[in-house]
């Protein structure tokens, strides 16, 4: 029993020295990422809150990008760069996310709020060309049927629809689910996160080094508790957004992904083939959005077709543009 107990007690020394090495290690990397904070001309402050932003181009229309769960900003530079010598474009940091500070409300009143007073006091000109990942379809009803007279187009990109929790299994709903908060809090405070993504990619759409999957291992402390939180919300997101069912004659691109190589971390194929069914089904059902929609298949897409075909993207955006 000696024995035991003294292996025990070294375990747990041990475990406690490996905790307090990680905490410091992780306080110490976001010492040095905070640093790279981007400069106060690219914050705006919204209801007592700061909003970060990235605006490029000076054209005549402005190429709105929406954020799907978690994302930030940077998921689109690539697209934006591209776009920018010919429009005006603005990426954003949701509320919680990365560079913008936390909100008391999340609802699409909020989001619709944000997303407008964004747009003005950044001066970008009408109209509005607006770009939804994810669930940055769900996130952005409410702003595109209030600002409907100001919009030349709108792009979904392998969006959410509200009723895709409705029509998923229990199982298929419990294989989606993220391990509970207070975990990955834990994990993300003591750097166990931040040595994953040095060793494993966020997403195997891109490879382990591609820009993506390095900022997310560097950020991901930035972006957990606004993941987290658009996460909780997500039903009560869903139901404010299917009260949303109609943007009227603004022309609708959906660009749906094929999954060429199935969904990414699907272990269960037919919980991938429910997916694949329920999600086919409601892309196509996201076409009476609108009385001018169309649907793009993106060939060779996963649902990051962001990093995958973003030439695709940039031709049906270039289509719905003014001339």
């Amino acid at each position: 029993m000696k024995k035991i107990f003294k292996a025990l007690k070294i375990f747990l020394v041990s475990l406690v020295i490996l905790i307090v090495i990680g905490f410091l290690f992780e306080r110490i990397s976001r010492f040095y990422y905070d640093s790279k904070r981007p400069d106060k001309s690219e914050f705006v402050e919204i209801d007592g809150r700061k909003i970060h932003f990235k605006k490029q181009g000076n054209g005549s229309c402005t190429v709105i990008f929406e954020s799907g769960l978690g994302g930030d900003y940077l998921h689109w530079q690539d697209i934006q760069k591209k776009l920018s010598q010919k429009y005006t474009t603005i990426s954003y940091d949701k509320a919680g996310i990365l560079w913008s500070a936390t909100a008391k409300k999340t609802n699409l009143r909020r989001y619709a709020d944000d997303l407008k007073q964004l747009l003005e006091k950044t001066n970008c000109p009408k109209p509005y060309i607006l770009v939804g990942h994810s669930f940055g379809g769900i996130t952005s009803r409410l702003f595109l049927k209030e600002n409907a007279k100001d919009m030349a187009g709108i792009v979904f990109l392998d969006v959410s629809h509200p009723k895709q929790l409705e029509k998923s299994s229990e199982a298929l709903k419990k294989s989606v689910q993220p391990p509970p908060k207070i975990l990955l809090s834990f994990l993300n405070e003591i750097g166990i996160i931040r040595i994953l993504y040095s060793t494993t990619a966020f997403t195997a759409a891109v490879p382990k080094e591609h820009w993506f999957n390095r900022n997310v291992k560097h950020y991901f402390y930035r972006i957990l508790d606004g993941m987290m939180n658009e996460l909780e919300n997500d039903e009560k997101l869903m139901l404010e957004a299917s009260q949303i069912n109609n943007f009227g004659a603004i022309p609708l691109t959906i660009i749906t992904a094929k999954y060429p190589n199935g969904v990414e971390g699907a272990k269960d194929k037919n919980l991938e083939k429910e997916y694949l069914s329920i999600h086919n089904n409601l892309q196509k059902d996201l076409l009476h959005l609108s009385d001018k929609s169309t649907q793009v298949f993106a060939q060779k897409s996963g649902h990051y077709i962001t990093l995958q075909e973003p030439d695709l993207i940039c031709n049906e955006i270039e289509k719905l543009a003014p001339r």
